[in-house]
């Protein structure tokens, strides 16, 4: 409880813009592994910058993944309009793996009367487990370059080019998003949101064979959560380049949870 004490002290100490920095030298889930990660952290930040500066000029075909059951709603009036915003549809293939979504009639139907790009769908009649549905639609997914995609999400008109940029062999992309608060518009301010920068790294960018290499999604996680920090820190076990960067325009919508890290947004 003394020890306790005193670490609420400190940390009440430090000034708001700084606790960040700090948690993420100190604190990040990847320090557990080694402190050496912290070097590897640093080499991201330098590749962040200098792709930043240094765009890459030809674009690779992505595939955006997509597992859900029951989100028909979000997918189809969220997440699929801001996809018909985005530069670049010629690139993309939409891959969605469904748990037989019964809050919709046919929801691959629905999906195509938007979407005319390529497509690939699939269901299957079985419960609802985020790394299960998510493994199944990076599988049959047909491009190298993948990005893991919750229906919640709403994607910033230059995805593609972001993806192309900060992904590379044995190098992922964790994109902070905009947390959305209830009934709120997609504006970034503290009124409507927070950046989750603390919390979820359920929305990844990078190549399927590294994903593969990696192990995927551990499917031994049937409810929802603690999969995606799993697989972020298999990536550093594994030395990966691990980019994490906030992205103007990405937006989750604020729905019912219960994490309770996140129960006082409900």
């Amino acid at each position: 409880m003394i020890i306790q004490s005193i670490y609420k002290h400190i940390k009440s100490l430090i000034p708001n813009n700084w606790k960040y920095p700090v948690w993420w030298i100190f604190k990040a889930p990847q320090r557990k592994i080694s402190w050496i990660t912290l070097l590897t952290d640093i080499k991201s930040i330098a590749i962040y910058v200098f792709r930043t500066l240094f765009p890459c000029k030809k674009l690779q075909p992505i595939s955006i993944c997509t597992g859900i059951k029951n989100r028909s709603d979000n997918y189809l009036n969220h997440f699929l309009e801001s996809i018909l915003n985005l530069e670049h549809q010629e690139l993309i293939e939409l891959s969605v793996f469904d748990c037989q979504s019964n809050d919709i009639d046919n929801l691959e139907q629905r999906i195509r009367e938007k979407w005319k790009g390529k497509l690939v769908f699939n269901s299957e009649n079985i419960n609802f487990s985020r790394s299960y549905t998510f493994n199944r639609a990076i599988s049959q997914a047909s491009n190298q370059l993948i990005l893991g995609c919750d229906a919640d999400i709403a994607l910033p008109t230059d995805m593609v080019k972001m993806c192309n940029q900060y992904v590379g062999t044995k190098q992922t992309w964790f994109p902070m998003y905009f947390f959305l608060f209830k009934n709120k518009p997609s504006i970034i301010s503290t009124e409507n949101g927070v950046w989750d920068q603390y919390g979820s790294r359920g929305l990844f960018a990078c190549y399927k064979t590294d994903f593969l290499a990696a192990g995927a999604f551990d499917e031994s996680y049937t409810i929802w959560g603690g999969e995606d920090i799993d697989l972020w820190t298999r990536f550093h076990q594994n030395k990966y380049i691990v980019i994490r960067s906030r992205k103007k325009g990405l937006f989750h919508k604020w729905h019912t949870t219960h994490n309770p890290k996140y129960m006082h947004m409900n």
